[in-house]
């Protein structure tokens, strides 16, 4: 047989191994002068001998000493197989001058073809769905089982788990030590391609990466509209390099997180945090927010008032309360009704700071837990975290930080990974901050196209499934009832929302309307749009790509109304 090319001759034999069931490799290879392959040399892949040298030490060493340590044995895979082609270039043609058929070893059988690396094709449909799956931080064995799902079946899916993993590691191998530079020469790109994307960054005495900070226009826009309470969350570990990322979020007028800003950061101590609330201060144009809350960290403690003048500093409630399992007795926990009690007082909102101490006090006496060294210290710093003396703030749904955070720190932890590098990194956060976006554009285009239903005939309550999101309105609904229009539980003045009493007031007095001083504009439905316009001016007219698409649609639909007519 002879063949034009010698790609078509390797070919010919690598499906005539694939059929009878053993993988090939190349061997030795010869050239004219001219560099064209005189002759060319296929093998059955399990030609010549192997010698496992981990075997070999066990064999022949008589130490005592090393016989007791268990050595892993590999296998030998070589056996001395014969089967081969040979290929010699003749008269401008591959020709084959020599062919040994027969295997001294079990050829493959047909039922475990997929094992069969020259049956095995990884495709760009593979390595593309390895990179998108690690956005969403799914790993080669977890992928390899979609794709299983997706082939229906194992041997339908063209290669192997290892083959999955290979791809993962070259992709770590190409990023390789050029990891931060090319990480910040994307953020650059983006600065430029993105319109409002701004960044900063540090580098040590060794040139080493060591904070960098990121925002774009949505996130700036986001700030304007709902940045009355920020939390920042220094506590997701990212990377390889320990780098840990840290968050500026807030709550949307949907009650879900927001994202304004973030940071990477190598080292939590008090310069680093006072940098990173600076840029973040230098980004949003030097608004301050009302409150800021943060874990009891002191570095972040001592950070927060030497940038932020007139926010006020709150640690996370549900930080604290966690921690009541490994500091107070477990006899005391378990046995007693402690939970319930302290739970009662500490997750009050209606009272006052004064009524908190003293319903505090009397929990730790009746328990006996005055020497408790750590809830003392938590008493001693009750400013920081109990709701009683935050009853003054304004903070909507921003003082929920409970199940805030645990939703924010469910969301974030997805894309956690610490073996991974920055460049993985940003790949995720992309795929994680595209998924919150959706949401939010999802949850207002249902207050956009769906009305709430009333369930008074009251004119203010109309007006206010008119002007509030869904989740807010339906908040207002069931709100705890008082008997004064300067209610005691502070809704309003805690969350920006009236409670239902003020809304028979309201009607008493024939208000066809909400005051304008009772609608706060980080409720409303319309509300991000405002504020992004403010960063990204959009443009109402249509573009000519726009135009260009929808052109053919109208012009067949105008064809079909003409013939019909």
């Amino acid at each position: 047989m002879e063949f034009d090319k010698l790609e078509d001759g390797i070919q010919f034999y690598r499906i005539y191994a694939i059929a009878c069931g053993f993988d090939i490799r190349k061997s030795t290879q010869r050239r004219f002068r001219d560099n064209i392959i005189r002759t060319k040399i296929i093998l059955c892949h399990r030609e010549g001998f192997g010698e496992s040298k981990k075997l070999k030490k066990l064999v022949n060493t008589e130490s005592a000493e090393t016989s007791k340590k268990k050595e892993r044995v590999t296998t030998i895979k070589r056996f001395g197989c014969t089967s081969m082609i040979k290929f010699v270039f003749k008269s401008g043609k591959y020709v084959i001058c020599e062919f040994r058929e027969g295997h001294n070893h079990p050829l493959m059988l047909v039922k475990n073809r997929e094992f069969q690396k020259l049956s095995r094709n990884l495709t760009l449909y593979h390595k593309q769905t390895i990179i998108n799956h690690s956005k969403i931080n799914i790993g080669a064995s977890k992928t390899y089982r979609i794709c299983k799902e997706v082939a229906n079946g194992y041997e339908n899916v063209g290669a192997s788990l290892l083959d999955f993993k290979n791809i993962q590691r070259e992709v770590k191998q190409f990023i390789g030590d050029a990891d931060a530079e090319m990480f910040i020469n994307n953020l650059e790109k983006l600065v430029q391609s993105k319109k409002g994307f701004q960044y900063a960054y540090h580098v040590d005495e060794g040139r080493n990466l060591c904070r960098v900070f990121w925002t774009d226009a949505h996130g700036k826009s986001a700030y304007l509209a709902f940045g009355d309470g920020v939390s920042f969350d220094p506590t997701y570990g990212t990377n390889k390099y320990c780098m840990v990322f840290t968050p500026f979020t807030g709550i949307d007028n949907h009650k879900k997180s927001v994202t304004f800003a973030c940071a990477l950061l190598s080292k939590e101590d008090e310069e680093s945090f006072v940098w990173v609330f600076q840029k973040f201060m230098e980004a949003m144009g030097r608004k301050e927010p009302q409150l800021i809350i943060t874990d009891q960290d002191p570095a972040i403690r001592n950070a927060v008032p030497a940038v932020f003048k007139i926010a006020r500093h709150r640690f996370y409630m549900w930080h604290i309360m966690n921690k009541f399992a490994d500091k107070i007795d477990i006899i005391t926990r378990k046995e007693t009704d402690f939970p319930s009690r302290i739970n009662g007082v500490v997750w009050n909102h209606d009272l006052e700071p004064t009524e908190f101490e003293d319903q505090w006090n009397e929990v730790i006496t009746d328990f006996g837990l005055e020497t408790n060294r750590w809830l003392s210290t938590m008493f001693d710093i009750k400013e920081y975290w109990i709701s009683a003396y935050f009853r003054d703030m304004r903070m909507g749904n921003i003082m929920s930080t409970t199940q805030r955070s645990e939703s924010e720190n469910s969301f974030f932890k997805k894309f956690e990974n610490h073996y991974g590098t920055l460049v993985e990194f940003w790949l995720r956060y992309e795929s994680a901050m595209d998924q919150q976006r959706h949401t939010h554009k999802r949850l207002e285009m249902e207050s956009n196209n769906a009305v709430s239903k009333a369930i008074t005939p009251l004119s203010p309550e109309s007006h206010a499934f008119l002007v509030y999101t869904h989740e807010v309105f339906y908040e207002i609904q069931y709100s705890p009832l008082t008997s004064d229009v300067d209610c005691t539980c502070k809704l309003f003045e805690r969350k920006g929302l009236i409670c239902r009493h003020i809304f028979w007031v309201f009607s008493n007095k024939m208000l066809k309307t909400i005051p304008e001083k009772y609608v706060l504009a980080r409720h409303l439905q319309r509300v991000l749009k405002e504020f992004k316009e403010t960063i990204e001016p959009s443009n109402e007219k249509m573009s000519k790509q726009q135009e260009m698409k929808i052109a053919p649609s109208l012009t067949e639909l105008g064809t079909k109304r003409k013939s019909n007519l």
